[in-house]
């Protein structure tokens, strides 16, 4: 079995309990598309899995050792980048530590970290056809707070839109969804 299907079958298990905030959408749905968005732009297949694979540590009983056990060091790593490393702290102070982050991250960390990120505002501009303004009180922190994340995320990636196309699409993602960088 190729690493893909592979994270595929290991991601299905992992979130089979879980949905996307306030809907009956399976939550795998969230890194199935994540890993796409990475096959589309003709990512490696470490970084596609990884990709499928995002959330495994940080929403469900995950472990690093597991993730290397079962995908490598290479693959675990991405996942690990893209990873809160400690839910226990103040929402302010992980989405900080995520944008601080990015300047020192290889160009796979930041691939699957964009296509993460992209597909989430994908997915709230989707609700947001559907159910209005009302999507941010899916939140615990509201657009206000959104808005300063994501636009954040954009200016720290700004100088390497050159080297990942999502960089530049999830740019327009923000403006659209918010008004503004």
């Amino acid at each position: 079995m190729n690493i893909i299907q592979k994270a595929i079958n290991f991601a299905a298990v992992a979130h089979r309990n879980q949905t996307r905030k306030a809907t009956d959408i399976p939550y795998v749905s969230h890194p199935f598309a994540v890993g796409m968005l990475l096959q589309k732009e003709n990512c490696s297949d470490s970084v596609i899995a990884a990709g499928i694979l995002h959330d495994t540590l940080e929403d469900t009983d995950t472990n690093y050792e597991t993730l290397v056990e079962q995908f490598g060091e290479h693959v675990a790593n991405l996942v690990r980048a893209a990873s809160e490393p400690d839910k226990t702290l103040p929402w302010r102070v992980r989405k900080q530590h995520t944008i601080d982050m990015l300047k020192n991250l290889s160009i796979e960390e930041i691939q699957v970290i964009t296509a993460d990120k992209l597909h989430n505002l994908q997915s709230i501009k989707e609700d947001r056809k559907m159910i209005g303004e009302m999507v941010w009180e899916r939140f615990n922190h509201g657009m206000k707070d959104q808005h300063w994340y994501y636009a954040s995320i954009v200016k720290e990636l700004a100088p390497r839109k050159e080297e990942f196309t999502l960089i530049r699409e999830l740019e327009l993602e923000v403006i659209h969804l918010f008004g503004s960088l």
